[in-house]
């Protein structure tokens, strides 16, 4: 990786956590994946391969996660985390950041880009969903042969 781009992408990442520390409270649920942050949802999220995040390629950035890392865990964000917050909470928590700044207008690039992960979280369960509903149509359809569904 040449220094320009690894720069760049140093760059990037730190204006992306200074970013995060700054919204009340900030949302790293949407970087996670397993006990961890995903360094891939994280370079995706700023336009560059997640493989620039390692110590190989660029030894800087590498240890710029890893210290956030640390922090996060120092913060107890880890031990705070929720598997699965319920679909209301989220709709209520979106509902709550627009709360009076209806009349306003969305202008604020911060709550776009969360409403547009949320959307995309909301696209994936739908989508995860559906392929349900059309594997236990399928078992549905087998019962009524046997005679078993009423």
């Amino acid at each position: 990786m040449s220094k320009e781009k690894g720069q760049r992408n140093r760059n990037l990442f730190i204006a992306w956590v200074d970013e995060m520390k700054a919204k009340n409270p900030p949302n790293w649920l949407d970087y996670w994946h397993g006990d961890t942050l995903s360094p891939k949802k994280i370079a995706d999220e700023l336009g560059f391969d997640s493989s620039a995040f390692k110590a190989s390629r660029n030894k800087k950035l590498f240890e710029l996660f890893d210290e956030l890392k640390k922090e996060l865990a120092t913060e107890e964000v880890y031990q705070k985390r929720k598997e699965n917050l319920p679909l209301e909470e989220q709709s209520a928590e979106i509902r709550g950041v627009f709360q009076g700044n209806m009349d306003e207008g969305i202008t604020d690039s911060i709550k776009v880009r969360d409403l547009k992960r949320f959307n995309a979280r909301l696209q994936a369960e739908n989508a995860k969903l559906t392929a349900e509903v059309a594997r236990l149509s399928e078992f549905k359809e087998v019962l009524i042969e046997m005679g078993l569904w009423k």
